[in-house]
C-alpha cells in the first residue's frame, strides 16, 4: 500500500485536508501577487504617460515649422482649364490666367506591321539607332564641345514587336523616347513635351515601319499662356517659374473670352489647426493625470484612488506643463509675450480652451511675431583670451521660444536615454522581477510544506496501524492463555 494510500485511513487526515492547510498557507502569498499587479499597473499607467507626451511633442515641433504659419492657399475661379498649388515662400497676389495653347510631345508613328500578334517573331535583324535631340558634353584640348547623343539597338530575328518596344523603354529614362505599340505599329514618342525632335536610323527601322514616305511625323509643340495679358511660352504644362513658390497644372485651352481668376493668400487655418491639436494634446495629458493621481472620494465605503495616487514625479510633470502653459516667453517677439495672446486660455482646474478667431486675427496682424514666439533664435557673442593674450571671438545660437523650450519640458520625461519614464519603467521591471522571486519562492515552500504534511500524517497513520497490529497481538495472546 503506498503513502498516499495509506494516510487518512486511521487518522481520517486525508489529502482533502491537507489541501485546506496548504490553501490556508497559500492565501499568505496573495500579497506578493497583489504587489505585482500593482506595480504593473502602474508600469503600465505611466507608459501610457509617455505615449500622450510623446504625441505632445510632435505637435510642438509643428509649431516650430514655419510651413505652419506661411503655408499659402490658391483659390481658382474654376477648375477645368487649370490648377495650382503654392509653396510658403509664395507671394500672395491675385492673377489672371488665359490658356490658349497646351503643350504636346514629338511623336513619330510607324507603319502597321504584317503580323498577326505583337509576340510574333519579326523575322528582322540589324541595328535600329534613334537621337531624340540629346546632347552631352565632351571636353577637349580646345575646350569643350556639346555633341549629340544617340542610342542603337541591336533587333535579332527572335524578337517580336513586344520584345522591340521593351528594348527601347529600358533605356528611356536616358533615351528620353518612350515606345509602345498601337494597332501592330511602333510608335515613339518624346519623354519631354515642347518642340523637341525623334529621328530613327538604321538598317533596321525600315523594317520596323519607322523610316517609310507613310511614316507619320507629329512634332510637338510649346504652351502658350497669358497672365495678366502677359504673353508666356513653356515647353511643359507643368509651370514652376512663372509665379514664385506657385506650381501651375494647364489641363485645358480657354474660350476665346475665358480665362481663370488665381488667388493667393495666407493660410491662417493651417495654423490654427495645429494650435488646437496642441491644446487639446496638452488637456489629454492633463485630464489623463488627474484621473491618474485622483484620491477619490475617502467618505466612500468602496474608494477607488488612481492608479499612480501619491506619485510626486506625476505631480511635479502636471504642474509643470501647467506653468509652461501659462508663463510670459522671453523671445525677440514684440507683440506675442504668451499663449494667452493667442487665445489660450487655461482654467482653475488645468483645462485648456482656444479661441480660434482670436489666434487668427494675431497671426494674421503679427504673422512673423507670432512665429518667433514659437521658434526663435539668439546669437550670443563670447570673447576669450588664451595665455599669450590673443583674444578670440566665437558666436553660438541658442533657441528660444514656446516650442522649444516646452520640448525640453517634455523630453526630461520621455528621453529614450535619461528620461524619467525610462527610469521608473527600469525601476518597476526590476521591482516585479523582484516580486517573481519572492512568488517563486513562497511556491516552493508551498510545495515543500504539502510535502511534509503529506509524510506526517503518513507516518502518523502507519503508526496507528502498527499500534493496532499490536494491540490485535496482545489481545490474540491474552485469549489464548486463558484457554
Amino acid at each position: 500500500m503506498s503513502a498516499m494510500n495509506i494516510m487518512g485511513t486511521y487518522s481520517g487526515i486525508d489529502m482533502a485536508t491537507v489541501e485546506q492547510l496548504i490553501q490556508a498557507e497559500s492565501s499568505r502569498g496573495v500579497r506578493f501577487t497583489n504587489q505585482k499587479d500593482k506595480y504593473q499597473k502602474q508600469q503600465t499607467a505611466w507608459k501610457d504617460v509617455n505615449g500622450r507626451l510623446d504625441n505632445l511633442y510632435t505637435k510642438l515641433d509643428n509649431m516650430k515649422k514655419p510651413d505652419t504659419f506661411n503655408s499659402k492657399t490658391v483659390t481658382l475661379s474654376g477648375d477645368k482649364n487649370v490648377s495650382a498649388t503654392a509653396k510658403s515662400t509664395a507671394t500672395t497676389g491675385e492673377y489672371d490666367l488665359k490658356v490658349t495653347q497646351l503643350a504636346t510631345s514629338t511623336r513619330l508613328t510607324g507603319d502597321k506591321l504584317p503580323i498577326n500578334s505583337v509576340s510574333d517573331q519579326l523575322n528582322i535583324s540589324g541595328k535600329l539607332t534613334i537621337d531624340s535631340g540629346s546632347f552631352k558634353t565632351v571636353v577637349g584640348e580646345e575646350g569643350s564641345t556639346q555633341e549629340p547623343v544617340t542610342f542603337e539597338y541591336d533587333i535579332t530575328n527572335e524578337d517580336s514587336l513586344k520584345d522591340v518596344r521593351d528594348k527601347i523603354n529600358a533605356e528611356s529614362d536616358k533615351s528620353k523616347v518612350k515606345a509602345s505599340i498601337v494597332d501592330n505599329r511602333l510608335i515613339l514618342t518624346h519623354a519631354d513635351s515642347g518642340k523637341k525632335s525623334i529621328s530613327v536610323s538604321g538598317d533596321a527601322s525600315t523594317a520596323l515601319g519607322l523610316n517609310s514616305s507613310t511614316t507619320t511625323y507629329s512634332e510637338g509643340q510649346q504652351a502658350e499662356f497669358e497672365v495678366d495679358g502677359l504673353k508666356i511660352v513653356k515647353d511643359s504644362n507643368t509651370v514652376t517659374d512663372v509665379l514664385d513658390g506657385v506650381t501651375l497644372n494647364l489641363k485645358k485651352v480657354h474660350g476665346a473670352n475665358e480665362s481663370d481668376k488665381i488667388s493667393i493668400t495666407n493660410d491662417s487655418d493651417k495654423a490654427a489647426d495645429a494650435m488646437k491639436e496642441l491644446v487639446d494634446q496638452y488637456n489629454s495629458v492633463n485630464s489623463f493625470i488627474d484621473q491618474q493621481m485622483s484620491v477619490g472620494d475617502p467618505s466612500a465605503e468602496n474608494n477607488k484612488t488612481g492608479t499612480l495616487v501619491g506619485d510626486s514625479s506625476l505631480s511635479r510633470l502636471q504642474s509643470s506643463l501647467r506653468s509652461m502653459f501659462t508663463r510670459n516667453m522671453t523671445t525677440s517677439s514684440e507683440s506675442v509675450k504668451n499663449l494667452q495672446d493667442l487665445g489660450v486660455e487655461i482654467d482653475r482646474y488645468g483645462k485648456a480652451s482656444f479661441d480660434k478667431t482670436k489666434f487668427v486675427e494675431t497671426l494674421e496682424k503679427n504673422p512673423k511675431d507670432v512665429e518667433k514666439f514659437f521658434n526663435d533664435a539668439e546669437k550670443i557673442t563670447s570673447t576669450a583670451t588664451d595665455d599669450a593674450g590673443v583674444e578670440t571671438t566665437s558666436t553660438e545660437t541658442k533657441v528660444t521660444g514656446f516650442a522649444n523650450s516646452a520640448r525640453s519640458l517634455v523630453n526630461e520625461y520621455i528621453s529614450s536615454s535619461s528620461g524619467i519614464i525610462k527610469t521608473k519603467n527600469d525601476t518597476y521591471d526590476r521591482l516585479i522581477k523582484d516580486v517573481n522571486q519572492r512568488i517563486d519562492s513562497f511556491n516552493k515552500r508551498i510545495a515543500t510544506k504539502r510535502e511534509q504534511y503529506i509524510k506526517q500524517f503518513t507516518a502518523l497513520d502507519t503508526a496507528m496501524m502498527q499500534a493496532e497490529s499490536q494491540l490485535q497481538f496482545m489481545m490474540g495472546q491474552m485469549g489464548g492463555n486463558e484457554s
